[in-house]
């Protein structure tokens, strides 16, 4: 391991003297509709709070830990709406769960909330989150709190499907919701405004809340167009407005989409990225796009081990690069995503896994694997 790191200091020295000049423009400040239909270039963001500076971000960085955890659902929850509605959330089943985090040495979480779970019972929800942050708090782990993901079907409250062996988050429920044809629902953006006031308003100085991100993967699959750039300004503007103590991100996931990605970097106090790339290709990623950016970094999602994104080789990077990371999945459960995003094997066990680390029972996917995650994040 301690050659490992050696490696990779040296190489992020050969690589720091080439880095280039990266520059961005920030997003203006202006009232509400005037951007709605702007191309991305043009979209810009209402409210009077500002982006952190870099100085506050490092300051913020300071005072954290070396950041280690995972997303998380329980494994009883085959999709968000699951894990929140009253009938089927289970903080007994959350907190065994923790606990097994806690034992791997995990300290964050990154968790994904759900509109429309508040739209039908909006206190409810709001008592459920404080009871999971109390749950998280209580094992060392603060709570990365995600607003909405644009990925997903519409959205149906109630009882859910059974999960299908084989068949990777089949289930995963996008929010805010679309409309029965799947087309944006434009008309509800007064709703979503008060989702977001009211959900980061009650949890804006809690200290539990380590971070918001405020849109999972802008662009993808569903919620194109306007919410890639109109509806997302308009959350980084209702977030603003409620003054957070915490910081905001928007993950980096496609690197390909530059003018929305710059639009991602003039907003986010720190930045945040995906990867499921190998540690060298994560290396480049880091010196090229995310250390000229002068901000904290946190990778929010790795771990596909069919694609060299390993905690031996990528999380040991991370921890030399002292880079937040928060691998994909905890327990095999209902959301499948032990194995791959294609998969034409059936219900037959996936060797290796590709996402999560634990068995049902809390035992490990692989004991090696495991202990080398306790020990890496023992060490300080």
């Amino acid at each position: 391991m301690h050659s490992g790191v050696s490696i990779f200091r040296l190489v992020r020295a050969i690589s720091a003297l080439v880095l280039t000049t990266f520059t961005l423009t920030s997003a203006a400040q202006t009232q509400a509709d005037a951007y709605c239909d702007m191309p991305a270039g043009q979209t810009v963001v209402p409210g009077g709070a500002r982006q952190w500076t870099a100085r506050k971000a490092a300051r913020w960085y300071a005072e954290q830990p070396f950041l280690a955890g995972c997303n998380y659902i329980p494994r009883n929850a085959v999709n968000q709406l699951e894990m929140w509605q009253e009938e089927t959330f289970s903080p007994d089943l959350i907190d065994q769960e923790l606990g097994w985090a806690e034992e791997l040495g995990f300290n964050c979480l990154r968790v994904f909330l759900q509109s429309t779970v508040w739209k039908t019972d909006p206190e409810g929800f709001l008592r459920r989150v404080d009871r999971f942050l109390e749950i998280a708090d209580r094992h060392g782990m603060k709570t990365m709190l995600v607003l909405f993901a644009g990925s997903g079907g519409v959205n149906n409250s109630g009882p859910q499907p059974e999960p299908v062996p084989g068949c990777h988050n089949r289930y995963f429920c996008g929010s805010p919701d679309l409309r029965p044809d799947g087309t944006e629902d434009t008309d509800a953006y007064p709703q979503v405004e008060r989702f977001v006031k009211q959900v980061v308003g009650t949890f804006r100085c809690d200290d539990r809340v380590l971070a918001w991100d405020l849109w999972n993967e802008p662009g993808w699959k569903n919620h194109r167009g306007v919410t890639a750039y109109g509806l997302l300004a308009k959350v980084v503007g209702w977030t603003r407005d409620a003054r957070p103590r915490q910081p905001l991100t928007i993950g980096i996931w496609n690197t390909d989409l530059n003018v929305l990605n710059e639009f991602i970097f003039s907003v986010s106090d720190i930045v945040s990225f995906h990867s499921y790339s190998d540690h060298f290709k994560v290396l480049s990623e880091l010196d090229e796009r995310y250390k000229p950016l002068g901000r904290p970094i946190l990778c929010t999602e790795y771990l596909a081990r069919n694609f060299g994104s390993r905690f031996d080789n990528v999380l040991t990077l991370f921890k030399a690069e002292r880079v937040g990371a928060l691998c994909w999945g905890l327990v095999d459960g209902k959301t499948c995503t032990k194995w791959p995003w294609s998969w034409d094997g059936g219900a037959r066990e996936p060797d290796p896994w590709f996402h999560d680390v634990l068995h049902p029972d809390g035992s490990p996917y692989d004991v090696r694997e495991a202990e080398f995650v306790r020990r890496l994040l023992r060490d300080k």
